[in-house]
């Protein structure tokens, strides 16, 4: 077999390579696999790697939340906006909250949101933010009658369900507030309505939103006593991530909040938003 090629890519090496090893009677599939690998260029396989790999949960209205099949909310046109800044695409894997939490925490490069920050979490991730605010309120079924809460030592009385790893059960603890967790918010919900649990913690701007996953309705929760706590949330990464990647999202991160992209897209999603306020 005879091979003559003109050096027209700046691949003419691994080509050249590949009708060497033609000569040698290698099996025709191996000879094609090789061939094929040579033609493709370098920055084809650059490109598939350039993706900012986020993990977040299924319900947290307006934040992040499956609806028509796919993730929306506030953070992620905030993450999308922040990944075409970066030059790469996003990409989001949607997981239980506390795999959520873990998988950033434990593995490089990956960004998990919305996320509270606390004295607990604070150690072990790279913050950045605040992306956006959010009150956090007790929130009861109109129909049980049987339910006064007036006042945060009322809630004490009544048993609270809340979402495995969610920043509001240490504050509960504090408080003596018991707490009967869930994998998840959708699990949480189903509980709530069937009176499983008495209370649920939300935030006001999406509740409505978030009843209606387990066939309630605005109309049918009763929201009750807020429960004080940083209402920053930010999106972080675990402390395995290069500090130069840190940097360099931190710098695009900034550039949002100077040009005000940010409270643009916190207006879109909350209207009364105080991002930006002083």
């Amino acid at each position: 077999m005879h091979c003559q090629f003109a050096p027209i890519s700046p691949l003419w090496n691994q080509v050249q390579a590949t009708c060497l090893l033609a000569k040698s009677r290698l099996p025709l599939l191996l000879l094609i696999v090789l061939f094929w690998w040579a033609a493709i260029p370098p920055s084809s396989f650059a490109r598939t790697q350039a993706i900012l790999k986020t993990v977040t949960s299924d319900v947290n209205y307006p934040y992040n939340f499956i609806k028509d099949g796919r993730v929306q909310g506030l953070s992620v046109d905030v993450a999308n906006e922040l990944a075409t800044r970066l030059g790469v695409q996003l990409e989001i894997d949607v997981v239980p909250w506390t795999r959520a939490l873990l998988t950033a925490q434990n593995q490089p490069n990956v960004m998990v949101f919305t996320v509270a920050k606390t004295p607990e979490r604070e150690k072990h991730y790279y913050w950045i933010g605040p992306v956006t605010h959010s009150e956090e309120w007790l929130y009861k079924l109109k129909r049980r009658t049987d339910i006064q809460v007036r006042t945060v030592e009322d809630a004490r009385r009544y048993l609270v369900g809340d979402e495995a790893s969610n920043a509001s059960i240490p504050s509960f603890a504090k408080l003596g507030i018991k707490v009967d967790t869930a994998p998840s918010m959708v699990s949480n919900c189903k509980k709530f309505k069937l009176g499983r649990v008495d209370l649920i913690p939300f935030d006001p701007d999406g509740v409505g939103e978030f009843a209606s996953v387990c066939g309630l309705s605005a109309e049918d929760v009763e929201r009750t006593v807020r429960i004080n706590r940083d209402t920053a949330l930010y999106f972080a990464f675990g402390k395995s991530t290069p500090p130069e990647y840190i940097r360099r999202v931190q710098k695009v991160f900034a550039e949002m909040v100077k040009d005000k992209t940010l409270i643009k897209i916190n207006k879109q999603w909350k209207p009364e938003s105080q991002l930006g306020k002083k």
